[in-house]
This record gives structure tokens, C-alpha cells and sequence, in this order.
């Protein structure tokens, strides 16, 4: 009897737990919106991590109209709780993905993101709406003309638009050079304060391209500083011997600077013995244009 019951009862717990089978399937397979501590993934996504999925969906909060987030619109728009909040926008940022918009505490889209592949560089809007207007600069000043980004503490060339010149200055795109040195990246500077110049480039040497490079941080923020008053930079045969530049920032709708660009040339040309009149004029008109374009209306 004993032995009856002992069959009976392991029927009766078979049967039972059968139905429950289809029932966590069906459960486990629906859409969850991703929790705290990443449970409730679906058994066949097994391979998925949690953790990334979070960090991507970051980056999605960025969207054309909303150049900016803060950690409470992670957590409310993620439904995660503070700290893992600031954890992921910590490694976002740690890793390049993320930067701090200047003098705030609000997130930024950072380089990385844009250097994950040429083609998506090619395809930003900014790209598009230089690009017309750096030919036409180009072909009026007969000189060739520049657009680049910040990665750190050098600048990264997205536009090239190269002047008829037999001799002529000719950057690939992709090309990567050191922003305290050259006319674009110094224009990229301009909204840094002295301490975050120092935290930019701790650890960081300034090599000597000439004699009139800044070799430090303070010599450094000197410079940018009377060039932020003047609004552009200006120099001759600073950077390469010969090549003379005059260089603009370009801001966004948030008034943030976005890119620089430039005219850069052989010395030798006719427009560039007009580097402090009417060419800086055009560049600075050619990066209003541009920053107009991206939504800024300052």
C-alpha cells in the first residue's frame, strides 16, 4: 500500500507540474522592459548581457532634439536606481562613449560613439551641412579648407577640401592631429576653462611644433584665451613650416562647439597675406553659416 501511494503521489506531482512548463515559456519569451538587476532576460537569450543592453540603452536616450541627459533621466526613463544610473554613464564616459557637457554636470554624446565607423561620420548632418559651404569657401578664397572634431587632446578631420594648387594643403580625412598645436583644434578649446584644460591633458605632454607652440597647459590657456576673445586663430608656419591658417569654432542648437574649421594654405597664396581681414571674415562667416544650420542662434 505504501508503495501505491508512493506511485500515486509521484503521478499526482507529475501531472502537476506539467502545465507549469508552457506557462514559464510563455512568461519568460514576452518583452520586459530591462530591470535593475538585469533578471526576467528571456531562457532563449540566454547569450544576451544584461549590463550592455543597459549602456546601449543610454545612448539611445540621445536623439537629434536632445543633445544632453542627466542621471535622474536615466533612472527614470531606464527605471534603474541611482547608483547603477551613474555607474553606467561612469563607464560610458570612462570609455569615450559619454563626456561631460563643459561647466555641468549633464552627459554628452562623446567621440567614440561617432568613431565607431567612417561611414556613420560620413553620414552626420553636420558633414552634410558643411561640406557645400566649405567647397564654396574653398573656391572663393582659392584655398583650401578643413572641418575637424575633438577626440581628446587631438582633433580628428571629417571635411577636406583641397584647392586646384599644385602646391597645396592637402589633410586626409581621418587624419589625426594635436589640437593645442593646430589652428582647429585650438578653436575647439575655446570654452574650456583653465582647470579643465589641466584635466584634459594630465599626464599629457605638449610637443613643440615650432616656436610658437605652447608647450604647457598654462602657456596653453593663455593662448586660447586671447584667441576666444578674438573669436578665430590666426598663424603663420606655427604648426608646419610655410602653411599659414585662420580657423573658427562651429556650435549646435545647445550653443555647444561641435567642430572647428579652417582655410589652410601655402603661405605664398594671395588670400592668405589677407589672413587677419577678409579671409578670417569668410571663416568666421563659413562657420556661422554652418553653426546656423546645426540650430544655433546665438
Amino acid at each position: 500500500m505504501a508503495s501505491r501511494n508512493k506511485t500515486i503521489s509521484d503521478t499526482s506531482k507529475t501531472v502537476k507540474t506539467r502545465p507549469a512548463k508552457p506557462r514559464a515559456q510563455v512568461t519568460k519569451t514576452s518583452v520586459e522592459p530591462v530591470d535593475d538587476d538585469g533578471a526576467g532576460s528571456p531562457v532563449q537569450d540566454r547569450y544576451i548581457v544584461p549590463a550592455l543592453r543597459r549602456g546601449l540603452a543610454v545612448l539611445r536616450l540621445f536623439s537629434k532634439d536632445r543633445t544632453v541627459i542627466t542621471v535622474p533621466e536615466i533612472v527614470r526613463e531606464l527605471g534603474v536606481s541611482r547608483a547603477t544610473a551613474f555607474r553606467l554613464a561612469y563607464t560610458l564616459e570612462a570609455d569615450g562613449y559619454l563626456q561631460r557637457a563643459p561647466h555641468s554636470n549633464v552627459f554628452q554624446l562623446g567621440l567614440n560613439v561617432l568613431s565607431l565607423g567612417f561611414e556613420y561620420l560620413a553620414s552626420l548632418s553636420i558633414v552634410d551641412f558643411a561640406r557645400p559651404i566649405l567647397q564654396d569657401l574653398r573656391d572663393r578664397m582659392d584655398a583650401s579648407t578643413h572641418m575637424g572634431v575633438r577626440d581628446g587632446t587631438d582633433v580628428i578631420y571629417l571635411l577636406s577640401a583641397s584647392s586646384t594648387h599644385r602646391l597645396r594643403s592637402n589633410i586626409a580625412i581621418g587624419s589625426k592631429m594635436p589640437a593645442h598645436a593646430t589652428s582647429v583644434g585650438r578653436a575647439l578649446l575655446f570654452d574650456f576653462s583653465q582647470a579643465e584644460l589641466r584635466k584634459l591633458y594630465q599626464g599629457v605632454k605638449l610637443p613643440r611644433y615650432s616656436e610658437q607652440t605652447p608647450t604647457s597647459v598654462d602657456a596653453l590657456y593663455k593662448r586660447v584665451e586671447i584667441e576666444r576673445t578674438l573669436g578665430f586663430v590666426s598663424y603663420r608656419s606655427a604648426f608646419a613650416p610655410g602653411i599659414a591658417s585662420v580657423a573658427a569654432p562651429v556650435r549646435d542648437q545647445s550653443g555647444r562647439i561641435v567642430a572647428a574649421i579652417n582655410v589652410s594654405d601655402y603661405e605664398s597664396l594671395p588670400i592668405m597675406r589677407e589672413q587677419d581681414g577678409r579671409l578670417k571674415d569668410e571663416v568666421l562667416r563659413a562657420a556661422a553659416a554652418i553653426s546656423h544650420d546645426l540650430g544655433y542662434r546665438g
